[in-house]
């Protein structure tokens, strides 16, 4: 009894730490996290101070109701920011507080959290997906199943569970698939009522869904799927697909595949080999169907939210079945195993998130320089964008307004890309230039109508958005006739940290200053630079780096340049370099910073 009652004590300890490691991640990231799907619907609900839901999945409300109500009490944007990237970890804490402390479920924290993390990188600064959510009340549905009680009062618990995830993401109908197999593999039919139940729940949802709830992306996605499923030829060979996949697992899922492979051979040790067997055969139905869905093999955030049942199809089976017949010890070793492995999550999250930190710190580098330009409003080139940082999503003009109204006594200065205003027709380009008007967002793959907006419908609590036109960031400053301005007022610092792997293209630091009376155009000029090695010239020229925006006079700008690094290991020179096109010609600065390539 002592043992059990030590051992409850510190799976209850390394879930609380685990869950608060989470939370302090969560609010140290919670400007990083504001990338796409994310930042567009919390500026939604920031703009009209309500709950924004789109394609009818209400599932949203749990990932907005926090910074819903800090806006409405009236407080600080960085509040409201912090206030929506922690609110994504309380729900979930609060899913395993209901399943721990309710239905005494020990082992429910660790599914909330491992599927949060294992298999999770880029997806951690997304967090508003509507399945991450959906999964929560699944991991409570298979407490309320397994408690194998049929009362009226569990009966509405598993009704409206099943109500809440299938009408919200149909897709999660697979994953209650799963549960079911491996409570029948269990029980048989000595609980079909249960099943039942279920089934009546999820024809009631697509009976809603067809008359209420049906929207038109949903149903084109659907349609879309059947018609993979049924009709298009997809190529999965070896060498077109599996060899891919696999190399891509070894990359990103080793340790969800590891998962499965314990998972596996505990089933074989307790000779339950027909279980063993379907296990194998559901995780293999489960990547088809993803393949259906994404056939694509490139990691992103996107990607990730499409793999996420891969996640919790591989964790549920021995996170909520097979360790609660684990010993007393054993449970105790598991426990501080999954805690280990979520401790090793959060650190390659960690790492993973500096492309997106580099996007935060292009936004506010951005901010400072227009804080001092013209206008307020600005498009970005966005073939300019250095490749080290994460993409910009289409997002970036409603980011930008939320990072930039942390500080609302300045100008809140609003960036997007020239894919949406290149996108736009002639009409609509020539509509957006009434100083009035400014993009929200572009029509997307589903119709998204609202995306002009006047500038008196802004939410003057947070922005200051005066009235102006859309100008491109570069080239609005006289071009140089002549090379000798360069060396004559620019300056160049580069702060490389290094030793960086050979043969590998890197992000370095460098700060240019402009100490002349006129700004230089961004448009004309490119940073490069040049390898020295024993005091030689070993390689002239690497790669062109476009200038963020146009180097205002008497003033620093910092921005990270892509540099390749040499082929082979040794010590060299970097000579960061600006050349003015092939007239001007190269302005041949003089400083060299040392670098070791490994």
């Amino acid at each position: 009894m002592k043992l059990n009652d030590q051992y409850q004590k510190i799976n209850d300890w390394l879930t609380h730490i685990a869950f608060g490691i989470w939370a302090v991640l969560a609010l140290w990231f919670f400007q990083e996290r504001l990338y796409s799907d994310s930042g567009f619907f919390l500026s939604k609900v920031v703009h009209y101070e309500s709950f924004w839901m789109e394609l009818n999945r209400f599932m949203r409300i749990f990932s907005q109701w926090l910074p819903l109500i800090c806006i409405k009490l009236g407080l600080p944007l960085k509040i409201v920011l912090l206030a929506y990237s922690v609110g994504h970890v309380l729900f979930f804490y609060a899913i395993y507080w209901i399943g721990r402390y309710c239905w005494n479920n020990h082992q429910i924290g660790w599914l909330l959290v491992g599927t949060q993390t294992i298999g999770i990188l880029h997806g951690f600064c997304a967090p508003g997906f509507e399945l991450y959510y959906a999964s929560g009340f699944l991991a409570l549905f298979a407490i309320v199943l397994n408690t194998n009680d049929f009362s009226k009062k569990h009966q509405l618990y598993m009704f409206l569970l099943v109500i809440t995830m299938v009408i919200n993401y149909q897709l999660i109908i697979f994953m209650i698939g799963g549960i079911l197999l491996l409570h029948f593999a269990r029980y048989k039919f000595q609980y079909w009522k249960q099943y039942v139940l279920v089934l009546l729940a999820v024809i009631t949802c697509f009976v809603i869904k067809q008359c209420l709830t049906a929207h038109s992306y949903e149903i084109a996605k659907m349609e879309q799927f059947v018609l993979n499923l049924t009709e298009r030829g997809y190529n999965y060979g070896w060498n077109n697909y599996v060899k891919p996949l696999f190399s891509f697992y070894g990359m990103y899922y080793k340790e969800v595949w590891i998962i499965a492979l314990i998972t596996f051979g505990f089933y074989i040790k307790e000779r339950r080999y027909g279980i063993a067997i379907g296990y194998l055969i559901f995780l293999i139905l489960t990547q088809y169907i993803i393949a259906l869905t994404y056939p694509g093999i490139r990691h992103s955030r996107y990607q990730e939210q499409c793999y996420y049942p891969l996640i919790f199809v591989a964790c549920y089976p021995l996170f909520m079945d097979l360790s609660t017949r684990f010993t007393k010890k054993g449970k105790q070793w598991f426990s501080i195993a999954i805690f280990s492995l979520i401790l090793y999550r959060f650190v390659l999250i960690s790492m993973a998130i500096e492309p997106f930190t580099h996007r935060v710190n292009y936004m506010h580098r951005v901010i400072e320089t227009a804080q001092n330009m013209e206008g307020n409003k600005f498009i970005m080139r966005e073939d300019w964008w250095n490749p080290g940082f994460c993409e910009p999503s289409f997002t970036l003009g409603m980011e930008s307004m939320l990072l930039f109204g942390l500080n609302p006594d300045r100008k809140t200065i609003q960036i997007i890309r020239d894919t949406e205003w290149l996108w736009q027709d002639s009409a609509n380009m020539q509509t957006l230039q009434d100083t009035n008007l400014y993009l929200f967002t572009y029509r997307s793959f589903y119709d998204r109508t609202d995306s002009i907006y006047q500038h008196k419908s802004v939410n003057k609590k947070y922005f200051n958005f005066p009235s102006g036109k859309y100008r491109y960031l570069n080239g609005w400053v006289p071009k140089l006739d002549s090379i000798e301005t360069l060396r004559k007022f620019l300056t160049i610092k580069t702060y490389p940290k290094g030793p960086y792997p050979s043969n590998s293209t890197e992000n370095i630091l460098i700060k240019l200053t402009n100490i002349g009376s006129k700004s230089l155009n961004s448009d004309q000029i490119r940073v490069a630079y040049h390898w020295w090695k024993d005091g030689k010239v070993f390689d002239w020229e690497g790669n062109r780096n476009p200038l963020e925006v146009d180097l205002l006079a008497q003033s620093d700008y910092y921005q990270y340049i892509w540099v390749k690094m040499p082929e082979e290991p040794g010590q060299y020179e970097l000579q960061v370099d600006v050349i003015a096109g092939p007239i001007l010609g190269w302005m041949l600065y003089p400083a060299r910073v040392p670098i070791v390539v490994n």
